[in-house]
């Protein structure tokens, strides 16, 4: 716990770092570091967003199999191929014929919510730090377009 907030003050520090860099960027003294901070609030941005996607993206994933069985438990229209399975799995899932399929559903159930929350845990956590790489990416397009 402690190491955990530790690292997202080291992260804060970081973030800020490139903030008060971008801000403080002078084309006329340093051209050459544009590229290099550039490359450094891309990358992080770039780290953030990857593990955004892929998490949320998993929560999908698990989310289909729940949807299939709510589909055919309401009566919702599907189209024929979908409806085919769905009702399939909520045959198998309904009268226990198939464990694994069961034990799927149940798993697909659990890694839902727990997508969710690792995908959106470091939005809450880091948010003043995701702040300062928005910023400095902003500041440093701005000062490449000047």
């Amino acid at each position: 716990m402690a190491a955990s907030s530790i690292n997202r003050e080291r992260y804060r520090e970081y973030a800020h770092f490139l903030r008060l860099s971008a801000d403080n960027l002078n084309m006329s003294v340093a051209p050459g570091r544009l590229k290099r901070l550039k490359s450094q609030v891309g990358g992080e941005r770039n780290k953030f967003l990857l593990w955004e996607v892929a998490w949320v993206l998993i929560a999908l994933v698990t989310l289909v199999p729940m949807m299939m069985l709510a589909a055919v438990e309401f009566g919702l229209p599907l189209p024929p191929s979908v409806a085919t399975r769905a009702e399939s799995l909520h045959f198998q899932v309904s009268n226990l014929e198939n464990a694994l399929m069961f034990s799927a559903v149940i798993v697909s159930a659990i890694t839902f919510p727990v997508a969710i929350v690792v995908a959106f845990a470091p939005i809450v956590t880091n948010a003043g730090a995701i702040g300062d790489l928005e910023y400095a990416h902003r500041a440093l397009k701005a000062t490449e377009k000047q």
